[in-house]
């Protein structure tokens, strides 16, 4: 395994005992990860388990959502009921985007108010579409955002 993906597996074990920071690190994750499907769904995709069982259990014990990952090539998690969709979408303050209408936008000055909110959606971006290198080879430390607003607002984050 990858230094990044050592990484990873250590963070998506950590969970947070505070509702705010949850969301915040839910927020974080759906917004690089998530999407509304053609169907109306709301699915968390991801290549790697340890992320997607992250968000599984952020899902679960934060919004009460209980559904099952499902595994394949990829792995992900989709929540079909229109109400829970709306009170993840509410409590995380994302939005559907104008544009494509699947991609998840975020405002997340509303669930990053707090210090330890704001480490919670750096963890879960880093989760989400971040690397890092082994520091004994070299410093490189990543988050790839999928439009130069959010990699605007996480660098705003990161400050």
């Amino acid at each position: 395994m990858s230094f990044s993906g050592k990484v990873k597996e250590e963070l998506s074990r950590q969970i947070s005992s505070a509702r705010h920071c949850r969301i915040a690190e839910t927020a974080a994750l759906l917004s690089a990860c998530g999407r509304i499907t053609s169907d109306g769904s709301l699915r968390l995709q991801t290549e790697n388990a340890a992320v997607v069982r992250k968000g599984f259990t952020l899902l679960q014990k934060t919004f009460n959502i209980d559904t099952e990952m499902k595994k394949g090539n990829v792995y992900f998690v989709e929540i079909k009921d229109t109400e829970k969709i709306q009170n993840i979408l509410q409590g995380t303050k994302l939005s559907v985007s104008r544009e494509d209408g699947e991609a998840l936008c975020s405002d997340n000055t509303l669930v990053t108010q707090q210090s330890c909110c704001k480490r919670a959606f750096i963890r879960g971006a880093f989760l989400a579409s971040g690397s890092i290198s082994d520091p004994e080879k070299g410093y490189h430390f990543e988050i790839v955002c999928s439009d130069q607003q959010k990699a605007e607002q996480l660098q705003e984050l990161i400050r």
